[in-house]
């Protein structure tokens, strides 16, 4: 099921040294914005993001702590 493409905010840039950009993606969107995302690291100090997901039933919370928090924290991107 691909999502909207919704840009919650338009890419704004203040003169060379600020970008924002807002997106909705699924999967497959979220592996392709992977590479241009480390693209924008290589020219950087750091790249920030957040993350809000959504499941109306609810997380598997034990597929939530081996798939995506223990990895984030092994990979010392979290505490």
């Amino acid at each position: 099921m691909l999502l909207p493409r919704t840009a919650v905010t338009t890419p704004r840039a203040t003169p060379d040294k600020f970008l924002e950009l807002a997106f909705t993606a699924d999967r497959d969107q979220l592996y392709a914005a992977c590479s241009a995302i480390a693209k924008l690291a290589d020219c950087a100090d750091n790249v920030s993001l957040v993350i809000r997901a959504e499941n109306p039933e609810g997380f598997d919370q034990t597929k939530l702590q081996n798939g995506v928090i223990d990895p984030l924290r092994e990979a010392d991107l979290i505490d």
